[in-house]
């Protein structure tokens, strides 16, 4: 019986973890996808109010969602918590358009470094995916397939918007 709890604890974690990763990888598309559909309106802080306010917006949606669905009325310090991930995926972009913003960058140019922020973080993320599952030479050439697909639909977004 311990046996089993320890494999149920054990399953319960990797389930998790798979949430964590899936819900960066979220953040990080979805934030590169913000940067990609901004356009300059003459607000010098625009950028960085849209990264923020998108952040925010999808860490407080999934804490609620996560709320709601538990079926349990559990702490919603705790859950905020546990769904950071989705939000700190957008950090390093949001951290380049401030920068950009307080050392007088190019609108225009600080985008695109954001833009590369979420790519060095969606490597990133993938690299921690690929180092907690295993290296194994198909899965790391099918991460590499995905990305570049993903790579050339925001690029081709952002050349076309």
């Amino acid at each position: 019986m311990i046996r089993q709890s320890a494999a149920v604890r054990v399953s319960e974690e990797a389930s998790e973890r798979r949430l964590v990763y899936a819900t960066a990888v979220y953040g990080a598309l979805t934030i590169a996808i913000v940067v990609v559909d901004w356009e300059g309106d003459g607000n010098e802080w625009h950028l960085v109010e849209v990264i923020a306010g998108y952040v925010a917006t999808m860490w407080l949606t999934h804490t609620y969602a996560r709320l709601v669905s538990s079926g349990q009325l559990a702490s919603w310090v705790s859950v905020a918590r546990e769904e950071f991930s989705v939000a700190a995926a957008g950090l390093p972009a949001l951290g380049v358009a401030v920068l950009g913003q307080l050392l007088g960058w190019d609108q225009n140019e600080t985008a695109n470094l954001a833009l590369l922020a979420c790519v060095v973080t969606l490597v990133a993320i993938q690299v921690g995916i690929v180092r907690h599952l295993g290296f194994s030479r198909g899965r790391v050439l099918l991460t590499i397939v995905v990305d570049t697909i993903w790579a050339a639909l925001i690029l081709t977004l952002h050349i076309l918007i």
